[in-house]
């Protein structure tokens, strides 16, 4: 059996509380948020896309 099994199988005898407070901690070790940084650079890159898409389409209404 793996080890995956193997903690599936113990997780389902645990009481719910303890079910919880597994999970919260489970999810902080498996933190994904992304830092300032890169929320930034999505935000430039997704903002220049529109800008194109917006001027594209400027384009295509003034012919």
């Amino acid at each position: 059996m793996s080890t995956v099994a193997k903690i599936k199988q113990a997780v389902t005898r645990l009481p719910d509380r303890q079910k919880v407070k597994l999970a919260r901690w489970m999810q902080t070790q498996v933190d994904d948020r992304l830092n300032d940084e890169e929320l930034m650079t999505l935000a430039a890159e997704g903002a220049r896309t529109l800008d194109k898409r917006e001027a594209d389409h400027a384009k295509r209404k003034t012919r």
